[in-house]
């Protein structure tokens, strides 16, 4: 698991499932953004997201398909197989998402990302 930020857009609309208890939690699926270093190549990685805390659950509601975000929270990345074959699929990053920062990516294109400010450090 890995603290982090991750940008990407949203493929799949959030959804609002709920728990066996009733608690409320949310889940959708991002492609996430990779950026290119020196000659190595780039792939883009799906991202699966589930949100528990009800003011990041409202914040992504208000985002809709295609649209741009960036989520700062726990991040997992798997790495899973094709059973039958043994070949490996493209990493997966599984993210419970903390904090949603909707304008981040912009900032960040314009050299004004501001991630200390956003995250509270001074």
């Amino acid at each position: 698991m890995i603290d982090g930020i991750v940008s990407g857009r949203l493929v799949l609309a959030p959804k609002i499932m709920r728990t066996n208890r009733g608690s409320q939690y949310l889940i959708a699926k991002i492609t996430v953004f990779a950026y290119r270093n020196s000659n190595l190549d780039v792939q883009e990685l799906d991202g699966d997201v589930i949100a528990f805390d009800p003011l990041v659950i409202d914040e992504l509601m208000r985002q809709n398909t295609g649209d741009v975000i960036s989520i700062a929270g726990i991040i997992t990345p798997i790495l899973q197989q094709k059973r039958a074959i043994g070949q490996d699929l493209p990493v997966t990053l599984y993210i419970t998402a903390k904090k949603i920062y909707a304008d981040y990516v912009h900032g960040q294109a314009k050299g004004k990302g501001g991630l200390f400010q956003l995250l509270g450090v001074k």
